[in-house]
């Protein structure tokens, strides 16, 4: 598989906490959030690592070489949107992270698990992984575990890590968000749910990021 680190948005519900460092390098723990996503994907096997960058790319590119060997950065001088993101990477069937989140390692053995699901059902173009949380929904499973996108009556969480098809961005534009595909997506009945059991802890705004780190 490929995989792609989603590394360039601006941070903005991060506040202050990025107005001088982008969101992937604020430390928890003592690691950048971009560190958690390279340890999860460390065991997996994969043929390219690709990281887009655009908000502060100078200090996630020196991050990166400075720490790591064989990333294939790119390079956004304008932001793309996630999809657009993703569509000019993507040559292979691909795993997509985000950087919002505290990635547990054995989570990667869930991926594993994905990625053979996804292989054995070729009618999926895009295979999300969620989670069943009491706390917060954001979207809708069917009984058929596809999604239903918009979601209205939402009963899982989204983990921030989604796989996608190879060719399945290929009639969208350079500059377009995710949730517009996974719209059409879902009505051709190609989007799906992966359920899994980690929890990982999302810390994508600044007051969950202070709740977690203080």
């Amino acid at each position: 598989m490929d995989v792609l680190i989603l590394a360039a948005g601006l941070g903005k519900r991060m506040e202050d906490l990025t107005k001088t460092l982008p969101k992937p390098l604020l430390s928890v723990k003592g690691k950048p959030l971009i560190d958690y996503a390279f340890d999860l994907i460390e065991p997996l096997q994969k043929e390219n690592i690709f990281v887009n960058t655009h908000y502060h790319s100078d200090l996630i590119q020196s991050h990166i070489k400075k720490n790591y060997e064989n990333i294939k950065i790119s390079m956004e001088p304008e932001i793309l949107g996630t999809g657009g993101g993703i569509k000019k990477i993507h040559q292979n069937d691909l795993l997509v992270l985000n950087t919002d989140n505290i990635w547990h390692q054995h989570f990667s053995q869930e991926i594993k698990r994905a990625w053979e699901f996804f292989q054995n059902n070729q009618n999926i173009d895009n295979l999300l992984l969620t989670k069943a949380n009491r706390d917060f929904h954001d979207l809708e499973i069917l009984p058929d575990q596809s999604i239903q996108f918009p979601s209205n009556n939402c009963n899982v969480q989204f983990q921030g890590c989604h796989i996608i098809r190879k060719g399945a961005l290929e009639e969208y534009p350079e500059i377009f968000n995710i949730s517009t595909y996974w719209d059409k997506c879902s009505k051709e009945k190609k989007l799906f749910n992966f359920l899994t059991t980690t929890e990982n802890t999302h810390i994508g705004t600044k007051d969950l990021y202070l709740k977690y780190t203080n």
